[in-house]
């Protein structure tokens, strides 16, 4: 064998190693895209649970937060201002979440119920009243989604809940005849 036959078959096993060398890189960002979608989700999550928690375990706050929402004129000096701070971390939830999702870090199924519950806040009386002071503590790209959220059907938050009673709207399962 000559040099240069040596050198051919060089040339090709350099060519072998960097095709498996890319294929080995692009199955590590599969990889990691992955485990970065998983962690945003598990991030939002503890992040509403953080949210939550507190206005949980107290009652004023959760008075304040769920009145705010609902009639936000009704509340008074430092009420008002608890409420905006607790409007403003409320909306920051949701923002990493349009975030995560705009970024592909959230996939539509998980997104859906974010922007659904963003949909139900977002169109009560006081959290219109809220947006309208302060919505500009939001990027502009959440601004303009905002901007976009259809009013649910039968709108709910925490302070307003439909009746038990009330037919359920209906899913996916229902519409297609599949059993619950």
């Amino acid at each position: 064998m000559d040099w240069s036959a040596l050198q051919a078959w060089a040339d090709v096993a350099g060519a072998v190693g960097v095709i498996v060398s890319i294929l080995y890189l692009s199955a590590q960002i599969r990889q990691g895209n992955r485990v970065a979608r998983a962690v945003a989700q598990e991030s939002l999550a503890n992040s509403f649970r953080s949210f939550t928690q507190p206005l949980a375990q107290d009652a004023d706050l959760y008075r304040i937060f769920n009145l705010g929402v609902e009639d936000f004129d009704a509340l008074e000096g430092d009420d008002r201002g608890r409420f905006f701070h607790l409007a403003f971390q409320f909306g920051k939830v949701f923002e990493s979440a349009h975030y995560h999702f705009s970024r592909g870090l959230l996939d539509e199924s998980s997104w859906a119920g974010w922007r659904s519950g963003l949909a139900h806040y977002y169109h009560a009386p006081g959290w219109q009243k809220y947006w309208k002071l302060r919505s500009d503590l939001y990027s502009p790209e959440f601004r303009e989604f905002v901007r976009t959220l259809p009013m649910p059907e039968r709108r709910a938050s925490a302070g307003v809940v439909p009746a038990l009673d009330a037919a359920p709207p209906r899913g996916d399962d229902e519409a297609s005849g599949a059993a619950s």
